[in-house]
């Protein structure tokens, strides 16, 4: 008997997609004081304005804690997409929620 070929064969299915991890710190020094929260990111933003977001990114905490409006970047309220300059120059974050944006 004979078997289909051509663009009747069988496609391959689609290969899983893997896991997200929680990513080692960056090995970026950070000024004195400043820190990152070692957690995975998946996004920025809520709702329609939520945009993918590098692997890799951190959000930036001042003496260990967080002072930003917003607990997470999937949450971020901010539309703007542009980051604030702190510590002179050395990062850059979003100013609700703390992301890097360097």
């Amino acid at each position: 008997m004979a078997t289909k070929t051509g663009l009747y064969a069988p496609k391959p299915m689609a290969a899983s997609r893997p896991e997200v991890r929680a990513l080692a710190a960056p090995g970026r020094e950070l000024p004195s004081g400043l820190s990152y929260r070692v957690e995975a990111v998946t996004g920025h933003g809520h709702g329609r304005h939520r945009a993918p977001v590098h692997p890799g990114r951190y959000v930036v905490l001042v003496d260990g804690e967080s002072p930003w409006a917003t607990a997470r970047p999937e949450e971020c309220l901010d539309t703007t997409d542009q980051g604030v300059w702190i510590a002179d120059g050395a990062v850059q974050v979003c100013l609700s929620c703390g992301l890097d944006c360097t």
